[in-house]
């Protein structure tokens, strides 16, 4: 199974038929999708730890620990996405200083998260990282024209950008 094809499924099998990961424009309040039954299956987890200290560093070694112990049960990748996105989910939708686009702004970050480290070998070696980054309409534009007098791709650009960077600080 490709990691597009992966993705796809994860991402599927998060909404299920009928629930969508964020409400629509019309409706009331962020809510959680329902997760599938298959999904609850495996080790139980302590809740608070996949979402105490979410911006930290540490976070995301606590999360590989998760993904550890829920591989070592079996579940497949797509299960594992579904169960950690369950879970996380009701956390983020109780946190009453975010607002509802917050919310499902941090859900969907952290579906792409562990989607991407589900499908990811468990020993993958030394592998690339994908590093994501919002950035300003204006500097997209400014990357992608300064990547097409380049003749480059616009990842091939910023890989350079960054290399060059560090090279010479």
């Amino acid at each position: 199974m490709t990691v597009r094809h992966g993705l796809i499924v994860a991402l599927m099998s998060l909404a299920g038929p009928g629930n969508a990961l964020i409400a629509p424009a019309g409706a009331a309040a962020f809510t959680c999708p329902e997760t599938s039954p298959d999904g609850a299956s495996g080790p139980s987890l302590p809740r608070a730890d996949l979402y105490s200290g979410a911006d930290d560093i540490t976070a995301g070694n606590r999360l590989g620990e998760l993904m550890a112990i829920l591989r070592s049960s079996g579940l497949k990748p797509a299960l594992i996405v579904d169960r950690l996105i369950g879970e996380y989910c009701p956390l983020v939708a109780a946190d009453a200083a975010l607002s509802d686009r917050q919310k499902a702004d941090r859900v969907r970050r952290f579906a792409r998260l562990v989607t991407g480290m589900a499908y990811m070998p468990a020993d993958p070696g030394e592998v690339e990282v994908l590093v994501q980054t919002a950035l300003s309409p204006g500097l997209l534009d400014q990357v992608d024209e300064a990547a097409g007098r380049a003749g480059m791709s616009r990842d091939a650009w910023i890989d350079r950008a960054i290399r060059s960077q560090l090279a010479n600080p």
